[in-house]
């Protein structure tokens, strides 16, 4: 039996361009790299080389007298052409990578672009990319016939009701602090002969058999039950209290169809399930895409609003890539923007792309909006998403679809216990060596109130100190960890109390009990993140021996799981840019926690409603930056009368709320004479009447129950007065 010999083929290069200079340079350099190449100028002669050379590679000129280059493509796309495209052009940047776009948007395979003038590095380097290792020519393979199948409604309908349909979970996180945030619900469909069906197939197959809307019941019914189940398959877990909280707070995005927006039977169902798991609609994130804005803004603008008024969640999604107007966006009460993952793919190739998106942040967080992008798929994507202020993470690069033995699998290899682990945990959450930061100081002032001690700290245990991001009563920010008492704290779940440190063996010739700032009582509760990483504590400091009984214990837990609550949660997307104070959003997410702690604990608290009721008529006789001015020293004089540990936001345009905590009468009225003197001063420069109304809590209360008893206190006393 005689064997082939192999036959070695070089690659060929076909080159268009006006420019012999240029053509002959390009020729010359790619048979230095033993690729056999043609040049010419003239179209004609182009064409007929494509089709009987049949090249590898063919570079093109943009800027051509006969014919243009994007005219070229459009031709080459015609013939079904194979071969890699270079575009080479002197015309600047944006032009070129806007031709590389109409290149791949013909279906053209782009090997890449070259700015004239080019240096020979930047070509060899692109005819490197395109060029595979020595080849064989065996004999030709035969046809191949790998034509997708395409299934019929009658088998999409057998699938739903053999349940052969599965969900697939994608991770979010949470852009800034890379903790989970959620999940996104995708369907699939494995065919019993056919194998993987893509949803790019079968939704379309849905939409059009009217089988959508029993998909989407069917999926979000899978999903949300699942979702009710995670904590409890961390049930034997130490953590697990953590792990229930935490998992019992991220969300879950399903995509809708547009076609099911005017169905609200559906939306119906949908919250009736909602209930039926436990899971919250405040969870759930409705996605539907941009045109839904454009198709019948009434029937969107009236569905929405009741999606939102039940407590949904609802994103626009794939934006950027439709036509929807600002004024649209604006007045559809959408939550979250989530950028169109061809935005996202290409940031690092194009300016465009990083401009569009960073316009889009800034839109978002402009309205309100939580930001979101997917199809991240490496780090450096990630690390520039987090730069510009996104708020939310999808794609490859943090964690493919998985099935729920899978999103099981992923979440249990992060739960681990060794030191180099919890390191790496608190060395990713950016927190060591940053400024100040006022969610966490609000926190410790409040303990110091609470526990009447000196000295209250959020500390974060590092490998060779700990280091304080919170430090009330003490203006040390680290000491060394070999000193530290939360090392010790972190060891277990429990808090940790020592009542007197000069008879405790562990702490008797410790630098921080014989010299300053002489520790004589300290308590501490861990601090989580993530799968349960124990990075520091929420301690309290005394030069005095003391104890703390079970009620105490309880106390500062609780508060150590606000510190937790704060990392796990999104800060920025809380602040009112314009005051720096919390927005309605931060507000709400925080104060529950509050009242909890409250009622645990026994403490009185008050709510304040605070309505600037002719800040329109300012605006309009001062204009609106003067308007802008007026409310920045509102809040600044909120800041001066109530404690900083109180809880403050603007809560609407122009409504501000606090809640003050542990404010037994008659401290309320005492605080509101304190805020009625100090705002008679401020009328002085910045004429604008306000009213007030107030509430104490009581028990059974949540947070919208204060809100409105104190609205409606303000509207009586108003409509009195």
């Amino acid at each position: 039996m005689l064997s082939s010999t192999p036959v070695y083929k070089p690659d060929r290069l076909l080159i268009l361009d006006d420019d012999a200079l240029t053509g002959q340079t390009i020729l010359n350099m790619a048979r230095i790299a033993g690729i056999e190449a043609q040049f010419t100028d003239m179209p004609d002669e182009f064409f007929r080389l494509v089709q009987s050379w049949q090249p590898d590679f063919i570079a093109i000129d943009l800027i051509m007298p006969r014919m243009d280059g994007v005219q070229v493509l459009i031709e080459l796309a015609k013939l079904d052409c194979q071969a890699e495209i270079i575009i080479s052009s002197g015309v600047g940047g944006r032009v070129l990578d806007a031709a590389a776009r109409s290149a791949s948007e013909h279906g053209l395979k782009l090997l890449g672009v070259l700015a004239k003038p080019f240096s020979p590095a930047k070509l060899r380097g692109i005819l490197r990319r395109g060029i595979p290792p020595a080849t064989t020519e065996d004999a030709p393979a035969p046809p191949s016939n790998n034509a997708p199948y395409v299934p019929s409604k009658e088998e999409l309908m057998a699938a739903l009701q053999r349940r052969e349909i599965h969900v697939a979970y994608q991770p979010k996180i949470n852009c800034r602090t890379r903790l989970l945030a959620g999940f996104e619900a995708l369907a699939r469909w494995r065919h019993v002969e056919h194998g993987l069906i893509p949803p790019d197939t079968f939704i379309p197959l849905a939409e059009q058999s009217g089988l959508i809307d029993p998909l989407t019941e069917y999926i979000v019914a899978e999903a949300l039950t699942w979702l009710a189940a995670l904590p409890g398959q961390f049930a034997t877990l130490p953590e697990h209290p953590y792990l229930a909280r935490r998992l019992n707070e991220v969300s879950l995005a399903i995509n809708i169809s547009n076609r099911s927006l005017s169905n609200l039977t559906l939306f119906e169902k949908l919250e009736e399930l909602c209930y039926a798991t436990g899971v919250t609609p405040q969870r759930l994130i409705l996605e539907l895409t941009e045109s839904c804005a454009t198709e019948d803004p009434v029937t969107a603008l009236d569905v929405l609003t009741r999606l939102r008024m039940k407590g949904f969640q609802v994103s626009i999604d794939d934006f950027g890539t439709g036509y929807s107007s600002m004024v649209q966006l604006a007045r559809l009460p959408f939550s979250e923007i989530k950028i169109d993952k061809s935005f996202v793919t290409t940031l690092s190739q194009h300016k465009e792309s990083r401009t569009v998106v960073k316009a889009i942040i800034d839109l978002g967080h402009g309205l309100g909006l939580y930001t979101a992008a997917e199809g991240i798929e490496n780090f450096d994507t990630l690390e520039y998403l987090r730069s510009i202020g996104c708020d939310l993470a999808q794609g490859y690069a943090i964690k493919e679809p998985l099935d729920a033995e899978g999103i099981h699998e992923w979440l249990s290899s992060q739960h681990r216990d060794d030191e180099q682990h919890r390191l790496g945990v608190l060395h990713s959450l950016g927190l060591l060596d940053t400024p100040s930061d006022e969610r966490f100081d609000r926190i410790t002032r409040l303990a110091t109130r609470l526990f009447n001690v000196p000295i209250s700290l959020f500390s974060l245990v590092d490998e060779n100190r700990q280091w304080f991001k919170s430090h009330t009563g003490i203006d040390v920010r680290e000491t060394p960890r070999e000193h530290s008492f939360c090392s010790h704290a972190i060891q277990s779940d429990q808090v940790m109390v020592v009542e007197d440190t000069w008879l405790d063996p562990r702490f008797q010739n410790n630098a921080l009990v014989t010299s300053t700032p002489h520790i004589r009582f300290y308590a501490g509760s861990p601090v989580r993140v993530g799968m349960g990483s124990r990075l520091g504590t929420l301690c309290l400091i005394a030069e005095q021996p003391g104890t703390l009984d079970d009620k105490g214990r309880t106390l500062l837990k609780n508060m150590s799981v606000m510190i937790e609550s704060e990392l796990a949660g999104d800060y920025l997307a809380h602040i009112d840019p314009m005051t720096r104070l919390l927005n309605r959003r931060g507000f709400d997410a925080r104060c529950d926690d509050v009242i909890g702690i409250c009622n645990s604990a026994g403490l009185h608290a008050c709510l304040f409603l605070i309505d600037l009721i002719d800040l329109k008529r300012f605006n309009q006789e001062h204009g609106p930056a003067a308007g802008d001015r007026a409310l920045r020293e509102f809040a600044r004089l909120l800041g001066r009368v109530f404690r900083g540990s109180d809880l403050s936001a603007r809560y609407g345009d122009d409504d501000f709320v606090v809640l003050l905590i542990d404010a037994t009468p008659p401290g309320p009225e005492r605080a509101l004479s304190r805020f009625h003197h100090a705002a008679q001063s401020l009328y002085q420069r910045i004429p604008i009447h306000y009213q007030v109304g107030w509430t104490m809590l009581e028990p059974g209360d949540n947070m919208q129950q204060l809100v409105a008893r104190a609205s409606q206190r303000m509207h009586a006393h108003n409509e009195t007065a």
